[in-house]
């Protein structure tokens, strides 16, 4: 196709194979859209479908009565392409010339937002220009081509909304677009079951009634295989289920003709709807009213809607599975981040994210002056411990001085880590000398009311704990190591001066 070439509409097939020359213009478009029969009349013969004005005032037509020339202003050819309805004769410039019925109609189409029109060109090739054609075949009937181009146009608009339609949104436009549909095809009921994955239920999932005819969506829930076996092999094996007469269905579809007379169904019309080769549910139409007979046509149409409905349907579930991949992921990482920062034994932050939350918060001290508080913590003959009581139950020792942490820090910012081996750390953001003692205080009672049994332990007869403790107001000369090494003297003087002690860092300059 050529730089110009459009995408053409559905219901195009069908109007490009009519033997009579066939126009059709949207006025919201520009374009003008010619089947082949049309191109042919144009001398050379067209190529495109789409078609300018330029390219139509190149087709010469005459009056029949005067066989002269239209001008612009009376081309009836064009007046018809604005809106005038016109049937008139007339004769096409050329050798022979050409007898010419024109017929045009405007349409305004319940799908759309703006009319169109349909113009037939029906011709004659006998020499005699007062016999109106015939053509030899049957003039094409209006009401079919207008019949297409609505479907079209519904079609289209319903695969617009569908098209990336959001999680939130894909109730509403199945049930617009199943409204639609049944308000075209005239039925009573329009539906989509879906079906679980072994085929073994199904489910009313969404429904449009038409006003006066009752809904059955709530009972017509989870319905086991064996409850309508027949309509089930159907459905699985030809992907329709086509009744036009519920009383004639055959003795081994009793179940289904009986329930079919619960909901008051004359006729039933129903497309498999299918997710590559799988079938995942399907689309129906019901008639209470009145009995029908299906059409190819009906059958047709249903079939393209499901097609789109399960497409959609698909893609949605494509999105959810990516979007639950996704949040897994999101989940695992997370974990993994926090395993990252997390000591593997006591759960509590390890020295990697005792580092990194001390620069911060000594940095965020440093811009607000206040106070930056650190307690560095060392749990008394802690060998002599393991030793005695073997590794595990110094692990749980472990655990349990690091569970009393967390639970005394209350302002943001602090953090309760393990330091390396049998020492931990605390970090208190605005906490001056005495408010850290406070919580050394409170860390020692804490463990002592645990009681946890240390027979060798040279100090007292249960679990104690060193503690130093420092607190200052950074600068931006300040350093963590610098912090770091203050808090670690004074841990270092309170192991010497006999264990179980809490000792506070030496100030500057004394």
């Amino acid at each position: 196709m050529s730089d110009n070439a459009v995408a053409l509409p559905h219901f195009w097939a069908i109007i490009d194979a009519l033997p009579i020359a066939v126009l059709y213009k949207e006025h919201a478009r520009s374009r003008i859209l010619a089947n082949r029969a049309a191109l042919q009349l144009f001398n050379p013969p067209l190529t495109e479908h789409a078609l300018t004005l330029s390219d139509v005032q190149q087709l010469r037509l005459l009056s029949r009565d005067t066989q002269t020339p239209y001008d612009l202003l009376h081309n009836p050819l064009l007046l018809a392409l604005s809106g005038t309805e016109l049937t008139q004769p007339l004769l096409l410039a050329g050798e022979p010339a050409q007898n010419m019925l024109l017929r045009s109609r405007l349409i305004s189409l319940s799908f759309t937002l703006h009319t169109s029109v349909l113009i037939t060109l029906e011709t004659d090739n006998s020499n005699s220009p007062a016999v109106l054609p015939d053509n030899n075949y049957p003039a094409p009937d209006i009401s079919e081509l207008e019949e297409a181009l609505a479907f079209d146009k519904l079609i289209s608009l319903i695969s617009t909304e569908l098209i990336n339609v959001q999680d939130d949104e894909l109730d509403q436009h199945i049930e617009d677009a199943l409204a639609a549909v049944g308000e075209f095809c005239h039925a009573d009921r329009s539906y989509v079951f879906q079906f679980n994955a072994k085929i073994t239920e199904m489910s009313n999932t969404h429904e449009w009634v038409r006003s006066g005819i009752s809904s059955h969506k709530a009972s017509l829930q989870q319905i086991p295989r064996q409850a309508l076996p027949y309509f089930y092999r159907e459905i699985q094996q030809n992907l329709v289920f086509a009744v036009n007469n519920v009383a004639e269905l055959p003795t081994e579809a009793a179940a289904e003709q009986q329930e079919f007379n619960a909901e008051d169904i004359q006729s039933v019309l129903c497309c498999a709807m299918l997710a590559g080769d799988a079938l995942i549910g399907f689309v129906g139409c019901d008639m209470v009213s009145r009995q029908r007979n299906w059409t190819s046509n009906d059958l047709r149409r249903l079939k393209l809607v499901g097609e789109m409905l399960a497409n959609t349907l698909q893609n949605v579930s494509y999105r959810r599975s990516l979007q639950q991949i996704q949040l897994q992921l999101q989940q695992a990482n997370a974990e993994l981040q926090q395993q990252a920062l997390q000591d593997g034994l006591t759960g509590i932050a390890n020295r990697r994210n005792f580092d990194t939350k001390l620069q911060q918060e000594l940095q965020r001290c440093a811009r607000h002056q206040i106070s930056l508080g650190l307690l560095l913590l060392d749990i008394d003959h802690f060998k002599a411990y393991n030793d005695h009581y073997g590794h595990q139950a110094g692990d749980q020792a472990l655990q349990q001085v690091a569970q009393l942490l967390p639970g005394l820090l209350k302002r943001q910012g602090e953090l309760a880590a393990r330091y390396g081996g049998e020492e931990f750390a605390v970090i208190l953001p605005g906490s001056d000398e005495a408010a850290c003692q406070q919580i050394a205080e409170k860390i020692q009672q804490q463990l002592n009311a645990l009681a946890i049994r240390h027979q060798h332990s040279g100090v007292s007869k249960l679990l104690t704990l060193s503690i130093g403790y420092c607190s200052q107001i950074p600068d931006k000369n300040s350093s963590a190591e610098q912090l770091i090494q203050a808090a670690d003297s004074a841990l270092y003087k309170a192991k010497d001066s006999g264990r179980n002690q809490l000792m506070p860092c030496e100030k500057k300059g004394s």
